[in-house]
């Protein structure tokens, strides 16, 4: 069986993913293609075509296509239940986000899907893709399932959360071969909404910067005289903030100061605000991990959603579990593939055997189709022994952008499309966030291997998408300081033989040089989105300050290319 899965209506990073006969072919992030990011809203086709492209595919070999869809119906019934307003002290039901728009068009969403889908593969309008062919799927049960059946666990606790996906803003509930709800968080008390009002607040961009917020964070401390504690259990026993109360405090009491942020958001009140609300979210998190445990008695635990982006939060809660698996594109991409994999199970009667160890589905080149673009560029090159030259390139203290294989999905850079330098100068991370253009205070992240995470971080569990944040040992915070963060915190991604041998390889023989097998690893982009082509990497290469490019197998050093900087 051949399904495709599209995911767009009112989503962020939105994708395509190719299941044939359950195996896992090929995921692609449409912003990728478009270069715009999280490309909102916006409708896959780049990546639809792409992942039937390598597949050798075309609509016509496709037997179902599976969506997610917000039920409408079910936000109405919710969101308007003067029942819950009250419940959490509310007097009236406070709209945002695109949820007004969402309404008014009701099921005709729905009808917009089946009519853009067919748009796309069926241009002429001469063989429509039937309507009866196309599954559409709850928003937070394909967070969940996409995260509970690549873990492999046949018996495992799960947590969807996001800022909002729908009916609500998140599932609790455990699997055991079916999906059981234990309960939910209710839009109006999202958490992740809570996070990215606060990062609103604190003059960055909604939806797309709580990273920053994450970071600014650690140079603060907790203040609830400035942002108070405003959270309740809902029926279920789990915790969830009063958001719309915490939103009316901020802006009646410190309106003064959201712009204020937007100009200096290195003042002690920003960074007190953003601390309180990483504590709080800390706070939520934990409370219903714990109340998870005591519903259901489990040592394995599956999250995905938006919210288990945050990192620090992550590395509290792995603490609390024996095994823990968070999708490597919790964010709405994931659903993409949640949404796959339930059609799959509904019309095969079985589980896909998908099993993801590493993140690396999106796009790939040959070497010649590289070449040939470094050749249209002009490009002075040269052949490379990666495992070698890589090591002896950071070792040198050259910043390397590197290209290899196929792109990651998700948000993180896992040595397939990063920028890497060498973690143990200090100097190097204000010298890469220039070259980023991100803001001074940020950290970045270290790839270890594997076998020495342990040695060099308190971490409990292998952490190969970076998604987890732990504290650097004592002995090791002066040998890295580069991804060592001001509260000697770190977010590695560890890397063994299996997931990526090149990038193993090397920082084996980095460790035979210089005693550490570490290297600083960041994102390959400079204000866009993940550079995904052969294209983009070479444009990056010469408009930003790297100093090589490795790109498969091929060394493009910065002082033989003079000629082409500007």
């Amino acid at each position: 069986m051949v399904i495709l899965g599209l995911s767009y209506v009112f989503q962020y990073n939105t994708s395509a993913v190719l299941l044939v006969d359950g195996e896992l072919v090929a995921w692609s992030e449409e912003e990728r293609h478009t270069r715009v990011k999280h490309a909102p809203c916006e409708f896959p086709h780049n990546a639809a075509e792409y992942v039937l492209n390598k597949a050798g595919l075309t609509i016509g070999d496709v037997d179902r296509i599976a969506t997610t869809h917000i039920p409408v119906e079910e936000i109405s019934k919710i969101r308007n239940s003067k029942a819950f307003a009250e419940y959490v002290g509310l007097s009236n039901i406070d709209w945002y986000g695109d949820y007004p728009k969402l309404l008014m068009h009701n099921e005709g969403v729905w009808g917009n899907t089946v009519n853009d889908i067919n748009q796309h593969f069926d241009k002429n309008n001469l063989n429509r893709f039937p309507i009866h062919l196309i599954d559409r799927w709850s928003h937070h049960l394909c967070h969940a399932v996409s995260s509970v059946i690549p873990s492999g666990f046949q018996d495992t606790n799960f947590i969807s959360n996001d800022g909002d996906g729908g009916e609500d803003a998140g599932k609790f509930g455990y699997f055991d071969g079916k999906f059981h709800q234990l309960g939910y968080m209710h839009p109006l008390g999202s958490i992740g909404a809570y996070y990215s009002d606060v990062t609103h607040f604190l003059g960055f961009k909604y939806h797309s910067s709580e990273g920053k917020t994450m970071g600014l964070a650690c140079y603060g401390e907790v203040d609830e005289q400035l942002f108070p504690k405003l959270h309740f259990e809902n029926g279920d026993g789990f915790l969830q903030p009063r958001i719309n109360e915490s939103r009316q405090h901020l802006w009646d009491n410190y309106s003064h100061l959201h712009e204020k942020f937007k100009e200096d958001v290195w003042c002690d009140e920003a960074k007190n605000l953003a601390a309180t609300l990483q504590s709080y979210f800390e706070e939520i998190m934990l409370h219903n991990v714990n109340r998870l445990r005591e519903l259901h008695p489990s040592n394995n635990l599956c999250l995905a959603g938006g919210s288990f982006l945050n990192c620090t939060s992550n590395g509290k809660i792995a603490k609390l579990v024996d095994n823990i698996y968070i999708q490597p594109a919790s964010h709405d991409s994931g659903t993409t593939l949640g949404a796959a994999i339930l059609t799959h199970q509904k019309y095969t009667n079985k589980w896909p055997n998908i099993r993801m160890n590493h993140a690396y589905y999106g796009s790939e080149f040959t070497k010649e189709e590289v070449k040939q673009k470094l050749d249209e560029n002009n490009l002075v090159y040269s052949e490379a022994n990666v495992e070698i030259d890589l090591a002896h390139m950071i070792n040198q203290n050259l910043v390397v952008g590197y290209f290899q294989g196929a792109s990651e999905v998700g948000p993180r850079a896992l040595c397939h499309r990063s920028i890497l330098a060498n973690p143990t100068i200090k100097e190097n991370l204000d010298r890469v966030n220039k070259i980023k253009k991100r803001e001074w205070w940020r950290p970045l992240a270290p790839t270890i291997a594997e076998e020495y995470l342990f040695d060099i971080t308190d971490a409990k569990h292998t952490s190969p998408f970076m998604l987890m944040a732990c504290q650097v040992r004592d002995e090791w915070r002066d040998r890295i300081p580069a991804v060592t963060h001001v509260d000697n915190s770190c977010r590695p991604q560890s890397v063994n033989q299996e997931q990526n041998p090149i990038i193993h390889r090397a920082l084996l023989n980095f460790r035979e040089m210089t005693g550490v097998p570490v290297f600083m690893n960041t994102s390959f982009n400079v204000g866009e989105p993940l550079v995904d082509s052969p294209s983009d990497a070479i444009k990056t290469f010469l408009n930003s300050d790297l100093d090589v490019l490795l790109i498969e197998g091929y060394c493009v050093k910065k002082e033989d290319n003079k000629w082409h900087i500007k």
